[in-house]
């Protein structure tokens, strides 16, 4: 496990502080909320100085900046997002749906608890929170806004040296303690894929857009009806897809009940594929209110104590193996309320109450559960296969496309069916949103080394987590109904599983084609690589943050012998760990730059009614400055 007590290491600065949070995005301000907090119950002190910097839009952001199209949208439902922590807050915060309700305008009107909103939007209310937060700070400190990157931090005395670029050229500003939110960053791909990129540096009618978020890419350079190569099925693919069709002028329309789409005739066409060749599963429609806890029965702190326990008996350390140890304890909770649901809808609350008790006390293992599923007339429905849902094609062949298409399209309308059950009274979708419901435990488990390095295939970050988040994480059901129909329209064709591309010399084309679906092979003039980049501070998207590693001022994380995916911080406070794993001085760290020792942060919100790790991590790191920095 990574030191967590070597933050008591140092004594604290009692001089005038200069505080200067990187990044303005949720995490930003999260940080940036819980330092207003605390500076209010520090009074007497010196006054100090809070610097605020922020490379795209100071209160929102790159990735949820107020200029983006409407048609790309979150992830989240509105009622279950807020930057509200819940409990003591200086100044009255509301949650996105309460901030909503007070807005004027059809877009904000057309929106209710279970939509999920144009990104903008969402930038647009962070705007607000950061605004009436920076107020109430302006009353404990003197506040500077910049808008720059900031490219560089280095040691200047006993304090820190940023250098900041600006469309007005480049300054510097030093400061005590720097806090490190930076979000995203654009990153160059360093996979097989990457080549495509230089052969499309030589041949000017090709394109090749990679690295970066869809909102980034200059989409305009993509003609009218040009065929074009998709790599990835994820969120990022609907970013893509509604971007080059609602984006250039057409528009769906329901007509008796099925969604059609009515092209303007500058659409691309789309041949995506990518390693299941199925978009991400599509989230079922919200049925829990934005107060519902998720109250685990089988997959428990207790139970993971338990496991750690054991862990350190049987081979002297905590670490535990996820794929044999953990992954056991969320499939058994995860059926648990499957059947639940099952017997719930079937026979009632309190036939489902009774089984859920009886398979509490046979325990995770399930070798007493089929009895118990027998007595209560679900003993024919098998235990969901988490890797076949994820990948359903993994080992078939297909004879031609339209063979495939065929069985895609089946599948989808089946997935998006389940979806439309909802996730409460669905048993699918119910079962599944355990996984998303369920994060703070599984942070517990695998974070700050809580894990084993897995065996080829069994690895959490490699394979588990991908596996977990193809099940859980996937759009609106919305979004299925608008692949289906540009499907349909013939604008957009999944190749198949472990698509391949590649170049054609001798027609100067890249190639897109699966190996489990004959006659697939498509000569395409554009691909577009939709994968979200994985951080990483060594691999050179960030200058500040691969500075601060080459210059030995902060060491890296990883897993298994991968690349470094994440800077190391102490899992208290977040504080910097240099290669020695003792604290920096005065450099904290939070979000996407921790991600891998930290896990799932990019989700940019608290959720209203429970202090989740999104405020826990801002309040503890925000406490440390002004304890270390700030305090009188």
């Amino acid at each position: 496990m990574s030191p967590v007590d070597g933050d008591r290491e140092e004594e604290r600065t009692v001089t005038v502080a200069t505080v200067a949070i990187v990044g303005t995005g949720p995490r930003g301000i999260a940080v940036l909320e819980r330092l207003t907090h605390h500076l209010s119950r520090s009074p007497g002190g010196p006054r100090p100085r809070v610097v605020l910097i922020d490379a795209v839009q100071l209160g929102a952001g790159r990735v949820w900046r107020t200029d983006q199209p409407p048609w790309l949208l979150m992830n989240t439902v509105v009622g279950e997002l807020t930057m509200a922590p819940d409990g003591a807050a200086l100044c009255p915060l509301p949650s996105f749906a309460a901030w909503l309700d007070a807005q004027d305008g059809a877009e904000y009107a057309a929106l209710g608890p279970n939509d999920c909103a144009p990104r903008h939007v969402y930038g647009h209310y962070l705007r607000h929170v950061y605004t009436e937060v920076v107020r109430s700070l302006r009353v404990h400190a003197d506040v500077t806004e910049t808008t720059g990157r900031v490219t560089a931090l280095t040691r200047s005395g006993s304090r820190h040296r940023l250098q900041i670029q600006a469309d007005g050229g480049e300054g510097h500003i030093e400061a005590d303690a720097v806090v490190l939110a930076t979000g995203h960053s654009p990153a160059p791909r360093q996979d097989t894929v990457a080549g495509l990129a230089r052969v499309a540096a030589d041949h000017p009618w090709l394109l090749h857009f990679a690295g970066d978020a869809v909102a980034e890419f200059e989409l305009d350079a993509i003609p009218a009806q040009a065929d074009v190569g998709v790599l990835g099925l994820g969120l990022s693919f609907y970013d893509l897809l509604l971007s080059l069709t609602v984006g250039r002028g057409g528009e769906f329309r329901r007509r008796e009940g099925v969604l059609e789409y009515q092209p303007s005739g500058k659409e691309p066409v789309l041949y995506a594929g990518s390693r299941s060749g199925v978009p991400i599963g599509t989230r079922g429609h919200n049925q829990k209110s934005a107060q519902s806890c998720f109250r685990p029965r089988l997959f428990t702190q207790r139970a993971l104590a338990r496991l750690r326990e054991g862990a350190i008996r049987e081979r002297g350390s905590a670490r535990l193996d996820f794929a044999a140890e953990v992954l056991p304890l969320l499939r058994a909770e995860i059926d648990l309320v499957r059947y639940e649901v099952l017997v719930r809808e079937r026979h009632g609350e309190e036939r489902a109450g009774r089984l859920v008790e009886a398979l509490v006390a046979a325990g995770p293992g399930r070798s007493g559960w089929r009895p118990v599923l027998a007595a209560h007339g679900v003993a024919d429905e098998a235990p969901l296969d988490l890797e076949r849902l994820a990948r359903p094609f993994n080992g078939r062949c297909f004879a031609s496309p339209e063979e495939y298409d065929q069985a895609l399209h089946l599948l989808l309308a089946e997935d998006l069916a389940q979806a439309r059950l909802g996730n409460a009274r669905g048993p699918l979708k119910s079962a599944l949103d355990v996984i998303r419901d369920a994060r703070d435990l599984l942070r517990a488990a695998v974070e700050h080394d809580g894990l084993a390095p897995g065996s080829p295939g069994e690895d959490f970050f490699q394979d588990i987590a991908p596996m977990l988040s193809l099940v859980s994480t996937g759009p609106p059901p919305l979004r299925t109904e608008q692949f289906l129909a540009l499907s349909r329209a013939g604008l957009v064709r999944v190749v198949g599983p472990r698509v391949r591309f590649g170049f054609d010399a001798g027609r100067e084309l890249f190639t897109v084609e699966s190996p489990a679906v004959a006659g697939s092979l498509q000569h395409v003039q554009a691909v577009v690589d939709t994968r979200v980049p994985s951080p990483g501070p060594t691999q050179g998207g960030d200058p500040l943050l691969s500075g601060l590693v080459t210059d030995g001022v902060a060491a890296t994380w990883s897993e298994s012998g991968r690349d470094a995916t994440s800077l190391r911080v102490g899992a208290a406070t977040g504080r910097l760990l240099d290669p020695t794993d003792r604290p920096v001085h005065g450099l904290y760290a939070i979000g996407i730059p921790t991600e891998g020792l930290r896990w799932f942060t990019q989700i940019g919100n608290g959720r209203p009614g429970s202090r989740t790790a999104f405020h826990r991590e801002a309040d503890a790191l925000a406490l440390d400055v002004v304890r270390r920095h700030v305090g009188p």
